[in-house]
């Protein structure tokens, strides 16, 4: 549900400032892959919802993969941001789960419709 909500009040902010919607797809390619994450959320355990799971450097498709993330794999959730539209798994959101997949000790940002239950609920 934050997920739509969070696109709701961007495009709400967007019309209120200029009275135009304009909604993006995905971040310049320009974006920034630094993001401050805080370990807030205590939510662990078999997470990923899909196989070869990228785990970035940001929350852009565009940030580079430090690993990949399987759905065996032991995962902790810290928060979420927003970032790019991804779909995947008959979900489309705009956040992303900072997260350390304790299998392999990679942290780092998911796209939030890999995750189950769609990722963090706690913002950073």
């Amino acid at each position: 549900m934050r997920k739509l909500s969070s696109m709701a009040a961007a495009v709400a902010l967007t019309l209120g400032c200029t009275g135009v919607a304009v909604v993006s797809a995905a971040g310049p390619a320009s974006a920034t892959c630094s993001h401050a994450h805080s370990n807030i959320d205590t939510k662990l355990g078999s997470l990923f919802n899909a196989t070869n799971v990228n785990i970035r450097t940001g929350p852009h498709t565009t940030c580079g993969s430090l690993g990949y993330g399987q759905l065996s794999h032991s995962v902790d959730f810290h928060c979420y941001t927003n970032g790019d539209r991804v779909s995947a798994n008959g979900h489309t959101t705009y956040t992303w789960t900072y997260l350390r997949d304790s299998t392999t000790g990679v942290s780092g940002w998911v796209a939030d419709a890999l995750l189950d239950n769609l990722g963090s609920s706690i913002a950073c």
